[in-house]
């Protein structure tokens, strides 16, 4: 940017932060704002209409801290970011889509259906089980990018990350933000936007599951043991235990066979849990930041991963831990560090941590 322009666009910002708020001092260093402003009641009102109106000059993002009893706001100017390449998204799309097609293969072809569900359906199942995966994951995607655009926020397209047939089949998306969240509301909301979308979601699959697993006599069970050998047991997240019992109890000798669209319900659980942890930049790291503040997110950090080791997540609690340090420890912070969490979203935050337990699975 030209000097003369940009003396111009430093001007205009001064203007508007007298019309929003008293100086008390100023200072400009290497095409930087320093403003100490007299603390205000409406601060967070006042704020993020400021905020709209120097968007409206330039790409400028004011940070807005407390130094000791005094609030400080400094201004930066936005480095230029190149336009993200569309067809990456795209590409990563039918990469996943395929990982889940082939992994929804290889569970859906299985002999041991055939012999326990009438008239059953290989390629019914299969097309079931994709669209159920790539919903709950794009749905929770789709959940983040509408609480950005909500907020006036740029960001990418999510890009989703393909996984490993037979394992799992796909390792989630992410969303890469340009811009951060005007306030801690808006940081909590953003968080919080995708795993509750996609948790509705696995809702609506689980409750098909469960009306159509298949639930089969011990003995039954014990004869298909004897001639295709055990399967491996696939730990259940308690949410699900809890609509079986609700929707379908089970007798003293009674057993759920594993379904495709069962490991589709698992996955969901699984992902909104592990999202909703407190840990890092994990969806609920934003919200922990947005509600502890900085300090006190590197605890949750930390308690979030011992609970993953806990739970034998041993893989995802190493990765956790190794993207925490590498990163430094750093949080998504928002530009108003300073006014609070609304009331209704600190309430939000102990039902989501709670709900985060419910849809781990647990060995």
């Amino acid at each position: 940017m030209e000097t003369n322009n940009l003396s111009t666009k430093l001007v205009e910002i001064r203007e508007k932060t007298i019309e929003y708020f008293n100086i008390e001092e100023e200072y400009m260093y290497e095409h930087r704002l320093l403003f100490y402003i007299t603390p205000d009641e409406d601060i967070k009102n006042k704020f993020k209409n400021y905020y709209i109106e120097l968007k409206k000059i330039g790409n400028f993002y004011p940070f807005l801290d407390r130094e000791g009893k005094r609030f400080r706001i400094t201004i930066v100017e936005g480095t230029k970011q190149p336009e993200a390449k569309r067809q990456i998204p795209l590409i990563l799309l039918i990469a996943t889509l395929f990982t889940a097609t082939i992994d929804g293969y290889l569970n859906a072809y299985n002999p041991v259906y055939h012999e326990i569900i009438s008239n059953y359906n290989p390629i019914t199942t299969l097309v079931l089980y994709v669209i159920s995966i790539m919903g709950i994951v794009g749905i929770h995607e789709l959940g983040h990018k509408y609480a950005l655009n909500k907020y006036g926020i740029r960001a990418d397209w999510p890009k989703f990350i393909p996984g490993v047939p037979g394992i799992l089949p796909t390792f989630g998306a992410v969303i890469s933000q340009r811009e951060p969240a005007v306030n801690r509301d808006a940081l909590f909301d953003i968080g919080m936007a995708g795993p509750i979308s996609g948790f509705i979601i696995t809702i609506i699959v689980s409750l098909y599951s469960t009306i159509t697993v298949p639930i089969i006599s011990q003995q039954k069970f014990n004869i298909l043991i004897k001639k295709y050998g055990e399967g491996t047991p696939i730990p259940v997240p308690l949410i699900y235990i809890l609509l079986q019992d609700y929707i379908r109890p089970l007798s003293p000798h009674q057993v759920v066979i594993m379904t495709p669209i069962l490991w589709a319900t698992i996955i969901g659980f699984f992902i909104t849990g592990l999202n909703l942890l407190p840990a890092w930049q994990l969806d609920g790291g934003h919200m922990a930041r947005a509600f502890a503040g900085e300090r006190y997110h590197s605890i949750l950090t930390m308690i979030s991963i011992l609970i993953l080791f806990l739970m034998r997540f041993w893989l995802m609690a190493a990765l956790v831990l190794g993207l925490y340090l590498m990163s430094g420890g750093r949080s998504a912070r928002p530009l108003d560090d300073i006014s609070p969490l609304s009331t209704t979203r600190k309430i939000l935050f102990i039902i989501m941590l709670i709900l985060a337990i419910l849809c781990l699975p647990s060995f």
